[in-house]
């Protein structure tokens, strides 16, 4: 799956959503004023004698004209309004319908299966792991991704999802959420609920004229009139509204399905995850009230019943689409179901590793990787408090002078200083697996000890400059720590590509004559054929721009990681530390870059 064609189409989506909300907007403009205009009419005639004014002159009048500013201004608000509320990322969507966050720590057998499939599918998938929520009063089978970027996303799942998949059918629903985060449809659907409350806005303002206008008097009767019509109006920005999520969301679900099955290289279980749903009696519904707002988020219908503005496509359209010779029968894939239930049959364990060929559960990449990671390590990091020790830990130095960070506590730094002596033992992939679990827990840590922690790492890197390693490892953790920064000027931003490329030439070569290779074989990648040699790289100046090129277009990603590739491995042979020193690049500019698993 080439998903960075498909940020580039979200983007291109997200155009059309601005020209669907322009004209959802203009005809609900045009109503109002037409309804506004009748009503004056009808409620306050001209005097007897004088002609009744022409509805085309009324239209054109400058009240008409200022009702319309009114109504655009409102809709505008209400939708910026909404946007500045969803600027909590993913927490605050899950949050408000409901969702608990999930610790790995409390968690129950069921919720630690979840766990661990989000961890693996994050693993496997080249991208941090999420926040999980569980959304505990919900029994249909569903599940969502919210946010605007891998920094903010989470992974919610409904109750009965958990209660009712195996492992390779939540495998499946949880891949295809994965999918949404890698093709870039989150900040697109977040983008789509902001827009449409302001459109649905007006039929609450209908509600409340209507519940304010009880009374007899004449001013109570137009209040009423005018509330019912916006009422209606307002039923029609919902009809307008579905007719956008389905435009915007359909398509987009067939492929969230096909990379789900490219993701875990098992069609069977998103496709029985389907099938469970349409023969389910709760099926895919969400009750909660704020659900309706977020359905385009949703893995499935949250109403039992599809329709043509429905925002997902028909159950049996996307089983066909990822098992062509289905024959329409749900009931094998129940009745395997009722056995496995019947067996009372424990969640599966995490899976272990083993020095051979991995075992039927570890045909996934991100299983074998975790598997390999230490227990007391990965303990460590679903922890805030030790998450954080873990990341100093990372860039302790091996050398650490007694002195080194003196504001820490003797227990801490003894923590610390045994962390570090298991980190200093693990392979580089082992070492990127494991910064990928540290985001949920190091984001839980307050602002002040977020700074701490930042200044932390600086002097660890300080005690030990001009090392690539230590410098990556500080910039992915004040990555996960910090907001995105503002995007690069357009002009600057081959500016900067190229001096990534020269820092990279400079540290993997001793010689001048390589290391001018090197570059200009990454630099020709990106199409700087006039590039110029950037000589000694500038630390500091580079730790400053290297986290405002996430914003780079995808298609500009992909040209920085091929030349990222070509420029670390400039002999033509990729080892594991120049493979894993390119994902961790991807990872910074939050671009997906799927693990491969060397066999032994």
């Amino acid at each position: 799956m080439d998903f960075f064609a498909q940020q580039d189409q979200a983007r291109r989506r997200t155009g059309q959503l601005v020209g669907l909300f322009a004209l959802a907007v203009l005809c609900i403009i045009a109503l109002i004023n037409l309804l506004t205009q009748v009503l004056f009419i009808t409620l306050d005639p001209p005097p007897p004698g004088q002609p009744l004014p022409s509805l085309s002159d009324r239209l054109l009048s400058m009240d008409s004209v200022m009702i319309g500013l009114a109504t655009l201004a409102v809709i505008i608000l209400v939708s910026l309004f909404k946007w500045l509320m969803l600027r909590g990322g993913g927490s605050a969507v899950a949050e408000s319908m409901g969702g608990r966050r999930l610790n790995s720590n409390a968690a129950t057998p069921q919720e630690q299966r979840l766990l661990n499939v989000v961890e693996e599918m994050a693993i496997a998938a080249g991208t941090t792991v999420p926040p999980v929520y569980l959304l505990d009063r919900e029994m249909g089978i569903n599940a969502f991704a919210a946010g605007h970027s891998p920094r903010d996303a989470v992974i919610g799942v409904t109750k009965g999802t958990l209660e009712k998949l195996n492992r390779d059918q939540l495998q499946g629903v949880v891949a295809h959420e994965f999918s949404h985060i890698l093709n870039g449809d989150m900040r697109l659907n977040l983008r789509l609920m902001a827009v449409l409350a302001g459109i649905l806005f007006i039929s609450q303002i209908g509600e409340l004229l209507m519940h304010g206008s009880r009374g007899r008097s004449k001013e109570s009767g137009q209040l009423a009139l005018l509330g019912i019509g916006l009422l209606v109006l307002g039923w029609i920005g919902t009809l307008f509204g579905k007719a956008i999520k389905a435009a915007v969301s359909r398509q987009r679900e067939f492929l969230a399905d096909a990379s789900a099955v490219q993701f875990t290289r098992n069609p069977s279980g998103i496709a029985d995850a389907l099938k469970l749903i349409g023969a389910s009696q709760y099926s895919s519904s969400v009750d909660h009230p704020k659900a309706t707002e977020s359905s385009h988020l949703f893995f499935g219908n949250i109403r039992p019943r599809s329709s043509w503005l429905a925002t997902h496509p028909p159950l049996e359209a996307r089983i066909r689409a990822i098992e062509p010779h289905w024959d329409g029968r749900y009931a094998p894939t129940v009745n395997k179901m009722k056995q496995r239930l019947q067996a009372q049959q424990p969640p599966e364990p995490a899976p272990q590793a083993t020095a051979a060929q991995p075992s039927r559960q570890q045909w996934l990449a991100g299983a074998v990787l975790l598997a390999a990671l230490p227990d007391t390590l990965k303990d460590a990091s679903h922890e805030p408090e030790t998450a954080r020790e873990l990341a100093l830990a990372l860039l302790w130095p091996d050398d650490a002078k007694a002195d080194l960070l003196p504001e820490l506590h003797a227990p801490v730094r003894r923590s610390v200083e045994a962390l570090q002596t298991q980190v200093a033992a693990l392979s580089a992939r082992e070492k990127l697996t494991l910064l990928e679990l540290l985001p949920p827990n190091l984001q839980l840590l307050s602002d002040p000890q977020k700074a701490e922690l930042q200044a932390q790492l600086q002097e660890l890197w300080d005690a030990q400059p001009n090392r690539l390693g230590p410098w990556c490892i500080q910039a992915l953790l004040n990555h996960f720590l910090t907001p995105p920064p503002k995007a690069l000027p357009k002009a600057r931003q081959p500016e900067v590509s190229l001096a990534l490329l020269g820092l990279l030439a400079h540290q993997g070569h001793d010689d001048e004559q390589e290391q001018q290779r090197a570059f200009f074989r990454g630099a020709n990648a990106m199409n700087a054929y006039q590039a110029n040699w950037p000589g000694e790289p500038d630390w500091q100046a580079l730790s400053e721009d290297l986290p405002r090129l996430v914003h780079l277009a995808p298609q500009n990603k992909r040209k920085l990681i091929r030349a990222i590739e070509l420029c670390v491995a400039q002999d033509g042979v990729q080892t594991e530390q120049e493979a894993v020193l390119v994902q961790l690049f991807a990872m910074l500019l939050e671009a997906p870059i799927t693990v491969a698993l060397s066999k032994a």
